[in-house]
């Protein structure tokens, strides 16, 4: 996995101070400035004006407000800014560990289930039924029930009809 050009995509498709296209006239020190800048960002005040991401730096607003949308790229971006500290590169079994950690299936226990012997992801330890069979056995004892109710709803009104007719 490209943490690079993931956090690039994320970038350009959720920033709010980022525009592609930007062509017109920004002011920088107070003296306005024809520009054609690919990968603009308003957060730059320097003579480029060019998203911090895109020439390989640390953008805090990135950081704070678009970066946790994704929170195992997050993760991601994080430990690669860390081992970068350290000067270590990540491995693939990191990155791998590290996206297992973060995934939405992370704290959920893995159980067998009782109708259909299929391994599914519960989120309790208590659960015994895949969805699947879990929606067909509700529908079941719906079902059941039902009939029960019928036949107690039966039952008296015969059992009044005969005492009337006494």
């Amino acid at each position: 996995m490209n943490i690079g050009k993931s956090v690039k995509k994320l970038v350009v498709n959720e920033c709010a101070c980022y525009d592609s296209s930007t062509k017109g006239i920004i002011y920088i020190k107070n003296i306005p400035q024809s520009i054609t800048i690919k990968d603009y960002c308003d957060r730059e005040r320097d003579k480029d004006c060019r998203c911090s991401i895109f020439k390989d730096k640390r953008c805090d607003y990135f950081e704070r407000a678009v970066l946790p949308m994704n929170p195992q790229l997050e993760a991601l971006y994080q430990a690669e800014h860390q081992a970068k500290e350290v000067e270590y590169r990540l491995t693939k079994k990191d990155k791998e560990r590290i996206v297992e950690e973060k995934s939405p299936a992370a704290g959920k226990v893995k159980i067998h289930c009782k109708r259909c012997g299929k391994t599914f992801l519960a989120d309790h330890y208590n659960q015994k039924y895949c969805e699947s069979c879990k929606k067909y056995l509700t529908k079941k004892r719906w079902r059941e029930q039902k009939q029960k109710e019928r036949k107690r709803s039966l039952y008296s009104y015969k059992v009044r009809s005969e005492t009337v007719d006494l």
